[in-house]
Order: structure tokens, then sequence, then C-alpha cells
């Protein structure tokens, strides 16, 4: 067994872990998309899966969708989500309930700031967040609300899963990474205060011989 993990809290740097089960698409995308849109803050990403698929590359299509939105996944390798300690994290993430689970479960990450990813993008834009605050503190005094919000929230939890596009169509694979993005950008926008996303171009459209139309998503 490798060694283990320990992730912890720094009180001038905020940490988000994202879980999925195999940790070679979602969950090293949006680690990825995090981090190029939370550049130069003082905050940490990393992924882990629920799999014991120690050291496997990310899937081609993680691959080839990150290369096309300015990403380098080529030196992912995976790493199991039993052999971390996320007791001091800031923030888990995973994209579905049972990934929560076995974060909470398995690595010892707190409940309360652990959520699914399409859960937490429900929930934050009712957090108040202060503009003039320190941006670590900003994001972590909206974490602080969401709890509460979140048992009040059971009904809409049943539609929070986003379903693993292994072995599907590159349309399915498309959708799920341009989904990823959206709530990334919505993640950091709350949490950080930070809009530019110019550094993160849109997920191509469509696949075709090679060739890649890159028309932007709509953020309605």
């Amino acid at each position: 067994m490798p060694p283990s993990t320990s992730l912890g809290l720094v009180s001038n740097t905020f940490s988000i872990v994202f879980v999925c089960t195999g940790n070679r698409f979602r969950s090293p995308l949006a680690e990825a998309f995090v981090r190029r849109l939370s550049l130069g803050l003082p905050v940490t990403t990393e992924s882990f899966g629920t799999l014991e698929l120690e050291d496997a590359p990310a899937l081609p299509e993680a691959l080839e969708i990150g290369l096309r939105c300015g990403l380098d996944l080529s030196s992912h390798r995976t790493r199991h989500v039993g052999h971390a300690s996320l007791d001091q994290v800031d923030l888990v993430l995973g994209f579905d309930e049972t990934h929560v689970q076995r974060a909470v479960v398995d690595a010892k990450a707190p409940r309360r700031r652990a959520f699914t990813l399409r859960g937490i993008a429900r929930l934050l834009p009712a957090a108040e967040v202060s503009p003039q605050e320190d941006v670590i503190l900003r994001a972590r005094h909206a974490l602080d609300q969401l709890e509460e919000m979140r048992a009040a929230d059971l009904e809409s939890r049943r539609h929070d899963d986003m379903q693993d596009p292994f072995g599907r169509s590159w349309n399915v694979y498309r959708e799920t990474a341009a989904e990823i993005r959206e709530l990334s950008i919505l993640l950091v926008e709350t949490l950080f205060g930070i809009t530019d996303t110019r550094g993160l171009p849109p997920v191509p459209t469509k696949r075709d011989r090679g060739r890649w139309s890159l028309w932007p998503l709509r953020r309605d």
C-alpha cells in the first residue's frame, strides 16, 4: 500500500479535493479547471477516485478535452481516496453521493465540508459573501453557511448525481466536461470572487476528423 497522503488545512491556504469513481475523467478535469481559474490565489487542488486504480493515466477523452481547454493532464495519475487523509481539507467535492460518503468514511473528510459538485453549485448563489474580505476568509465564510441550507434541501439533492461518462459516446464525454467547466467557474467565482475565464477556453462543441469547433458556451 502506498504511503498515506495527508492534505492539511493551513490558515492561509484553501484546499479543495475532488473525488469521482476512477479519478480518470471527472475529478482530474475539475481539479485542473479550478486550478487554472484560481491561478495566483492561495488555493490547492487535488483529486482521487474510489476504485483501486493507482497510477493509471487520465482517460484519452480527458487528455483530449483538457488539451483543447489549455490544460495538460498528461502527468495525471490516479490515486485512491482510501489512501488519503482529508480530515483537515477545506472542501471535498464528489460527483455523486457515494463519492462524498467514501471521502467521509474512508478518508475522514469533514461531513459539513463535503458536497456533490452539483449540490454545492445549487447552494452557493444563496451564500452571503463580502467582497472586502480576505479571499480565503471569504471562501470559508461562504461554506459555513451551506450546511443549514443543505439540511433544508433534501428533495433537490435527489438530482445531484453527475453520471459517469466512461464507455459512452464522445458527446456524453463532451457534455460532462462542459458541465464540469461551468460549475467550476461558478465555484471559483462565488468562493473567491474570480470572474476572469480568459485562460480557460470552452470545451469543444464537436469532434470531426480531428477538427474542433470552439464555440463559447452560454451562461444564462
